[in-house]
């Protein structure tokens, strides 16, 4: 008897480290692309840009990030990336024909001192569930794939209106 598959939970109440997690387990490169669209949010595109996008960058010096991971279970008393998503563009550096933007400023300086973007990067990954934390991390080392089995590809032929594919 086959085995019931786990009930699909609405977008807003899934870690996205959870949907990477299916996206990485998939076999095929169709389904990896079924369920990037099938979760597609605001929250897992931007993900996925910061990443994959080679003209933004983040604020912060490569490596792992001194944080205390959060040890509630999944669903209490942490928040999600899906409602956090909103604060990368504090951290995010872009280059736009070899001009940097920073933030959500778009201004050539950058709108908030570099200790309080820190102090306030720390405060974000310690409110995430520790997964998500850990991805948010990845992310900012543009380093997704040395844990999720997702290509840039795979982005490109989910969510083409991103324009990865002239990065």
């Amino acid at each position: 008897m086959a085995r019931p598959s786990t009930p699909k939970l609405p977008v807003h109440q899934t870690l996205l480290s959870e949907v990477l997690q299916r996206v990485s387990n998939a076999k095929t490169k169709t389904k990896k692309i079924e369920i990037l669209q099938e979760y597609k949010s605001p929250a897992l595109t931007k993900i996925l840009l910061c990443n994959f996008a080679s003209t933004i960058s983040f604020c912060f010096p490569e490596g792992a990030t001194p944080y205390t991971p959060s040890d509630s279970p999944k669903g209490i008393e942490h928040q999600y990336l899906f409602s956090e998503h909103r604060m990368l563009e504090k951290f995010i550096k872009k280059t736009v024909n070899g001009v940097t933007y920073y933030g959500c400023s778009n201004g050539v300086r950058p709108g908030m001192q570099q200790l309080r973007k820190e102090k306030l990067w720390i405060q974000i990954l310690e409110t995430l569930h520790s997964e998500e934390a850990a991805l948010l991390d990845l992310v900012k080392d543009k380093k997704i794939n040395t844990r999720y089995k997702i290509t840039k590809q795979n982005v490109i032929d989910a969510f083409p209106e991103l324009g990865l594919q002239n990065d």
